[in-house]
């Protein structure tokens, strides 16, 4: 071997590399068309058996929206918390990704407080062709913080048993805090929590969660109340007295109008508690309500103020009534005056 490497290098080396060159040249230059259209055919041939093994399809994932660059001291959040990327690549590609391997971005840099449609930003793995995200456009809420201090309310499941009586409800506190986005703190109109009674025959504590709503009783999820749970002490005493009293509706109209004809469905409710607690009860009021300025009759379900000590079958009571002009009282002295005055 060596030998033949002496020998063909001994004449010189330009001489013989230009004479390579020049038999490779001429071998590929032979059958040059014959040559291509091979390799081609070679080339559509692999394409072919890929795809016919790994075809190319479409696919859609679930993925989550996850926003980035938000405003500082701000609080963003996205209405729509997942949205349908739908994808093309290889039939093997969906088998080796899930959902986890894409991503969503609600980048919100540059934007600033109010709601926003943003473009979402949608990485995937390589090899993937994103074809449409659904919805196209997520609305993202970029608010200021805000907190709100606010009574509790506590209401009231099940009943203690027939022969014992609520002597008292005793909470850890009466005022709680919800915060959050501005605009969903704004919306909440009340708080409640729970008291679930089982048929009890003796005292007891419960941790009451939280609950904020709006004025139609919907749960306000983007906000937090805090504390979240409220501790309830319950004192259960034995005996039992029931009392019927009458229900005096709360019922208010603007400056120059006056409630009348009022009437109420029941007129009556039974109470029950401890004899103790309800024989100083005359009478159950309803929560207080306004009627609109304008508003010439009223008919509606009102929430009964009920001691929270006392239990009563029904809650609500229908209640009914005009509302009128006042009548202007003038003094008579000044009408005499008037009428000299005239003559």
């Amino acid at each position: 071997m060596i030998d033949r490497i002496k020998k063909f290098f001994g004449n010189g080396i330009p001489g013989k590399c230009f004479a390579l060159i020049k038999s490779l040249v001429t071998a590929f230059a032979h059958n040059f068309i014959q040559k291509l259209l091979s390799l081609i055919t070679a080339f559509m041939l692999w394409f072919f058996v890929m795809e016919s093994q790994d075809p190319t399809i479409e696919g859609n994932y679930e993925v989550p929206v996850t926003i980035s660059n938000a405003p500082y001291d701000f609080l963003a959040s996205c209405e729509e918390k997942n949205i349908t990327v739908k994808t093309l690549a290889p039939r093997s590609y969906f088998i080796k990704y899930d959902a986890n391997a894409f991503r969503a971005y609600a980048n919100l840099e540059g934007y600033g407080e109010g709601r926003h449609e943003i473009t979402p930003q949608i990485i995937m793995p390589q090899g993937f062709e994103l074809i449409k995200s659904d919805p196209p456009e997520v609305h993202v809420i970029i608010d200021s913080f805000a907190e709100r201090q606010l009574p509790f309310d506590l209401v009231t499941k099940g009943n203690v048993s027939s022969d014992t009586a609520i002597k008292s409800l005793e909470k850890s506190m009466e005022i709680v805090t919800v915060m959050g986005p501005k605009t969903l703190v704004e919306q909440v109109t009340r708080i409640y929590g729970t008291l679930t009674f089982s048929n009890n025959t003796a005292s007891f504590e419960a941790q009451i969660p939280m609950k904020a709503v709006d004025a139609n009783n919907n749960q306000i999820i983007g906000v937090r109340v805090v504390p979240s749970v409220v501790t309830v002490s319950i004192n259960l005493e034995s005996g039992v007295a029931k009392k019927i009293v009458p229900v005096v509706p709360e019922l208010t109209a603007a400056n120059g109008w006056e409630v009348t004809k009022v009437t109420v469905e029941p007129a009556q409710i039974e109470i029950t508690g401890a004899e103790s607690v309800i024989s100083s009860i005359v009478t159950v009021k309803t929560e207080p309500i306004s009627v609109q300025t304008g508003q010439r009759a009223f008919k509606g379900k009102l929430r009964l103020d009920v001691p929270e000590s006392i239990t009563v079958k029904e809650d609500e009571v229908t209640v009914s009534a005009e509302i009128v002009r006042k009548t202007v009282m003038r003094d008579s002295s000044t009408t005499t005056a008037e009428n000299q005055d005239n003559n």
